[in-house]
């Protein structure tokens, strides 16, 4: 017994299907595949920048990183 009747349609929902959905929507909304891949690059380095801004680079060999927290001077 199906829990859906005989005629309705099942979406794919693998990521291959997924992607090729992406596509299409990109292609649909820029009209070429340079101006779709220029998008992506664009996003993706925007990504990145603020991926790079957010990470916490701590405490490394000794010295804190650049722009984590002021090192202290020592109190005479």
């Amino acid at each position: 017994m199906s829990a859906q009747p005989a005629d309705q349609h099942v979406e794919d929902s693998t990521l291959d299907a997924e992607v090729s959905g992406i596509i299409g929507d990109l292609m649909e909304e820029y009209g070429t595949e340079g101006a779709a891949l220029r998008a992506l690059a664009h996003d993706f380095l925007v990504l990145l920048a603020d991926a790079d801004r957010s990470v916490s680079r701590g405490y490394l060999r000794g010295l804190f990183s650049q722009g984590a927290r002021p090192v202290r001077e020592p109190q005479a």
